[in-house]
């Protein structure tokens, strides 16, 4: 099985065309969106509905968390409440009800391999605000969370957000796609083995 991964669009459309395009070149069995639709770019709407149309897999960012519920959920954005304020204001109800649909997690099993995919580790799904903060990758908290029972008892937990590629444990980042540095992870999931590379969109 064939599984195509990508995360951080951030308002770039010809970015998530482009990311599309190669993806379709992989004859992908399933494809996985890892949030972040919006900031940084100027076409999130067209993002946004062309994610909305693909059929793809979609899960929930914290920009999606900040277009739904407004920067409250989050202290450390306060500085972007006027664009999302205004992004708030430019939503139809149909795609704020996408948005809200859109789930933060997904778990998949492929030829006997559990994958979980979401836009970064969790610090309690309960919560508003539901994940790591960012810093956790330099104070330790992150590495702490890959060790967890939580994530290792799944064969790969795939992630975006940080916009890096990099691997920890059974821990895998995709980069940004709608940023410098471009990239999307294949996963191929045999009967006997799981594999995943890094590919750049450039």
């Amino acid at each position: 099985m064939k599984i195509a991964v990508f995360s951080d669009v951030h308002g770039n459309l010809k970015a998530l065309k482009a990311v599309f395009e190669k993806i379709k070149e992989q004859n992908a069995d399933l494809t996985v969106f890892l949030g972040d639709i919006f900031q940084r770019g100027n076409e999130e709407i067209e993002c946004l509905e062309l994610l909305k149309d693909s059929g793809i897999i979609c899960l929930k960012g914290n920009c999606e968390l900040y277009a739904e519920h407004g920067v409250d959920v989050d202290p450390d954005v306060e500085h972007l409440r006027a664009y999302y304020d205004g992004i708030r204001e430019k939503l139809t109800d149909e795609q704020m009800r996408f948005i809200r649909q859109m789930p933060l997690f997904c778990e998949k099993e492929c030829n006997g391999h559990i994958i979980r995919f979401s836009h970064f580790l969790f610090l309690d799904t309960d919560e508003a605000y539901p994940f790591l903060p960012l810093s956790s990758l330099k104070n330790g908290v992150f590495d702490k969370a890959c060790e967890s029972e939580d994530v290792n008892k799944y064969d790969l937990v795939v992630i975006g957000h940080s916009h890096q590629n990099f691997v920890k444990g059974n821990v895998v980042s995709v980069s940004a796609s709608g940023l410098e540095g471009a990239s999307y992870l294949l996963i191929e999931a045999n009967d006997n083995s799981i594999s995943f590379e890094h590919i750049s969109i450039d």
